[in-house]
């Protein structure tokens, strides 16, 4: 019998891994089992895809995916294909939707509340403007394109010549969680004009 513990535990759950830096690749788990999860490398057409299963263990506010049964080659193979995080036990925060990994700066996001869309938000002088994106096939090629933001392309054309006035920063993934919540792992671009 399977009991969930959270959102993202329940059986055949698909779960993004979203790193705040590039030093992570992009990539997948998916809880298979009450005590194993599938850790994989996203689908690409013509490309082999990685795949390791692992096993975790959950307390009350964490998981911790452990590597006791990986062999030397999977081993090799983790650090080839970018995954070098998974070579020592790997503690995830559980968090109502989101699984945070602190110690390797990602989160973990439901595959199923980003899949039909996902947004780069801009916070421009305090204000916050949604830009869809577009979404891509296994080809690479874009499948859905994301709407235009007719109020965001106005702010920016209205700003563009004012530019080097306003101070940027960038956030991603967990550091984009902590400051902004949950829809916004995928990236926030903030433009603060300066005092």
């Amino acid at each position: 019998m399977s009991i969930s513990f959270c959102q993202a535990q329940k059986i055949g759950t698909l779960c993004y891994g979203v790193s705040s830096d590039s030093l992570y690749r992009g990539h997948q788990i998916e809880f298979k089992t009450d005590t194993s999860l599938e850790l994989s490398s996203f689908p690409r057409h013509m490309s082999q895809q990685f795949r390791l299963t692992l096993n975790y263990k959950k307390t009350d506010k964490t998981l911790e995916i452990y590597n006791t049964s990986v062999s030397k080659e999977d081993s090799i193979a983790l650090i080839n294909h970018g995954f070098k995080q998974y070579l020592n036990n790997t503690i995830l925060t559980i968090e109502g939707k989101a699984l945070r990994d602190d110690l390797n700066n990602l989160v973990y996001v439901l595959h199923k509340d980003f899949k039909k869309k996902y947004y780069l938000i801009y916070l421009i002088d305090g204000k916050m403007y949604k830009q869809e994106t577009g979404l891509s096939d296994s080809y690479g090629l874009i499948d859905n394109r994301g709407r235009e933001n007719k109020e965001l392309k106005e702010k920016m054309t209205s700003i563009k010549d004012d530019l080097n006035n306003y101070d940027l920063k960038i956030y991603k993934g967990l550091d984009a969680y902590k400051k902004f919540g949950y829809e916004s792992v995928f990236g926030v671009i903030e433009l603060k004009r300066k005092m």
